[in-house]
């Protein structure tokens, strides 16, 4: 599996190939997207996926809460996508 950049909140969880007794079944990372204090939960939402090497379970941190939560609202997250689509606000802009 090549190296690539990970985005900020995602992860991914491989099955452990070298598994020996009782240790893990999955091992993997998750690039976080924000700080944590010690003992603060980190919630987690998960996908199961097939790849060519095999089955793997892509993570991504699940920080959304409702508006009336009464919790502050997190810092909006930048835009991480090098390639950001281009909004096109009237049909001039459209060349044919």
């Amino acid at each position: 599996m090549t190296e690539r950049e990970r985005m900020r909140g995602t992860g991914v969880l491989l099955s452990n190939r070298f598994k020996k007794g009782s240790g893990p079944d999955w091992k993997g990372e998750i690039k976080l997207d924000r700080d944590y204090r010690a003992g603060e939960t980190v919630k987690l939402a998960a996908w199961t996926k097939e790849t060519a090497v095999g089955a793997l379970i892509s993570l991504k941190e699940d920080n959304w809460q409702p508006e009336n939560s009464g919790q502050p609202a997190q810092p909006p997250r930048a835009n991480s996508n090098p390639f950001p689509s281009r909004r096109v606000d009237s049909d001039d802009d459209i060349p044919f």
